[in-house]
């Protein structure tokens, strides 16, 4: 059997398991409320969801309509969600129809990470079997893509730029999927400049490369023009979010990136020897000794990233188990040093105890299975016009549809621009109660945090729990506390508030309530 074939069976193998995986990844983030089974992505992407959603409806790249401040980090994406709404779906299962798409991308980044492999390792039938299960079976390249992030589409289109070019050398498509990464995520301009000095370094045709990249750098440009005239600012939102007056920033990164670097060691020393062999005869070799300590660097300069797993380094994991897998041509020689080589790599690369386990790993964030029930709760009975104020910032605000206060500040310019608490998480650790009640807001909703609990916290206490600091103020205390929302599950779970002069408080005990469904699993 050729090698092209067994990749082809490899490969729709792969498919069919990852089409299983994303199945159970979307069951696990929806439940049944009311009869109709809604859907959801992690809280961050249910902001950009947000987002897409009324550029589809016509109201441009905004929070609320009218309110123009940049707080998602990821453009290209939220635009991939904007065509997702302009389909007609439902916003109940919008969500799992953006999970098809990122199924699509991820498909579509194991088929070109076969084809990268075979630059380099372009026999051993064994290498692609390797490649496609080290691939599936780790959670920096399924996960991030199943819960919805972005992480898919830079990938992909890492992928085909790198494809591309080491085939073809400077050509249009190639570049113009570079051109596509800094719109992705913002933090895609580090890529495309290492991406970037790898393409010139690995080239002759240097003079036309430079060329290709001048132009390839034209959609970036454009996009801070368009950031600068449409909302005002050079930089989005999320930036002085998280990293504007952050405490310690280069520890934070380090130990992000060191983390990265001790997790993956293993694989790590395989891939970057395999790359050195290849690079002694071959330029192409380059790329891991460029983008790995690349992104290293970015992070020491962000703080890293709020999530476990490994993010920021998500796009590079399909590279460095290409270069360990083709350690079966560049390293070892004969049948029985390839299998020893494959062994090692697959016992590096997969866990082998439970090693699914990691797979079914949910995303949690924003406490998704309290507030999507708030979220049915608060559409149900708020008055539709009453301004809500939340900290978690995607499933509430998305599934309610009312006009929103973002209090942790991802999109509110005054927060995102103060001086985070010492000890904060990233992107958790400024809030403005004073501000942010000064709003009036008709409704307060708490994440996690039930009546009793909020009527325990100690005025002023300090705490890392951004929370805790917002409902321990004077100003909530005063007057919002003494005002919940009566409603039974609120009351038990997450408590949500009004104050006495909101068009709410006469109307506070809200009678309607909803039929939840068992979890899916």
């Amino acid at each position: 059997m050729t090698v092209r074939r067994v990749d082809r069976i490899v490969l729709a193998v792969a498919l069919v398991a990852l089409a299983y995986l994303f199945y159970l990844q979307t069951m696990l983030a929806s439940r049944v409320i009311d009869g109709t089974r809604y859907f959801w992505l992690d809280d961050d992407m249910m902001i950009s969801m947000r987002y897409g959603r009324n550029l589809a409806e016509g109201h441009g790249l905004a929070w609320n309509p009218g309110d123009r401040v940049e707080g998602y980090t990821n453009f290209l994406w939220t635009i991939v969600m904007a065509g997702v709404h302009l389909t007609g779906v439902s916003d109940a299962h919008a969500a799992a129809l953006v999970r098809v798409v990122n199924y699509v991308l991820l498909g579509g980044c194991f088929g070109l990470s076969l084809q990268l492999l075979r630059i380099f390792a372009p026999r051993p039938r064994l290498a692609g079997l390797l490649l496609v299960a080290c691939m599936f079976m780790c959670p920096d390249v399924v996960l991030w893509s199943a819960w919805g992030f972005e992480a898919s589409l830079l990938t992909f289109l890492s992928l085909v730029f790198l494809v591309r070019f080491l085939k073809h050398g400077p050509e249009p498509l190639g570049l113009g999927a570079l051109a596509l990464i800094p719109l992705t995520r913002g933090d895609g301009v580090y890529v495309y400049a290492a991406y970037g000095l790898c393409a010139l370094y690995m080239t002759s045709r240097r003079r036309a490369t430079l060329g290709w990249l001048a132009l390839a750098l034209l959609p970036t440009v454009g996009h801070f023009v368009f950031r600068r005239l449409y909302y005002g600012d050079w930089l989005p939102n999320t930036y002085y979010l998280k990293v504007y007056g952050l405490e310690a920033v280069r520890a934070r990164g380090w130990a992000y990136g060191r983390a990265f670097l001790l997790d993956y060691r293993l694989l790590l020393a395989l891939a970057l020897g395999s790359a050195l062999l290849v690079v002694r005869r071959d330029r192409r070799g380059i790329v891991p000794f460029v983008m790995v300590p690349a992104t290293v660097a970015y992070v020491l300069t962000t703080g890293g990233d709020m999530y476990g797993f490994f993010r920021f380094f998500a796009h590079l994991m399909p590279v460095l188990f290409v270069f360990a897998t083709a350690g079966l041509a560049t390293v070892v020689r004969g049948k029985v040093a390839q299998v020893v080589w494959a062994v090692i790599v697959f016992v590096v690369a997969v866990p082998l105890l439970d090693p699914f386990k990691r797979l079914l790993s949910r995303a949690t964030n924003g406490d998704p299975d309290r507030q999507i029930q708030v979220a049915m709760i608060v559409k149900k009975n708020a008055l539709p016009d009453s301004k809500t104020a939340v900290f978690c910032a995607g499933i509430v605000p998305y599934f309610s549809r009312l006009p929103v206060i973002d209090m942790l500040g991802k999109s509110d310019r005054h927060i995102a621009h103060l001086k985070a608490f010492p000890g904060s998480m990233i992107g958790h650790g400024k809030v403005d109660p004073d501000y942010t009640l000064g709003q009036d807001p008709d409704l307060v909703v708490t994440c996690g945090t039930n009546l009793g609990q909020a009527e325990r916290v100690a005025s002023g206490a300090q705490t890392y729990d951004p929370m805790v600091r917002f409902v321990s103020a004077a100003s909530f205390k005063s007057r919002y506390l003494t005002h919940p929302i009566m409603e039974s599950y609120l009351l038990l779970e997450t408590a949500v508030y009004t104050h006495a002069d909101s068009k709410e408080a006469s109307r506070r005990t809200w009678a309607k309530t909803i039929e939840v469904g068992p979890p899916p699993f």
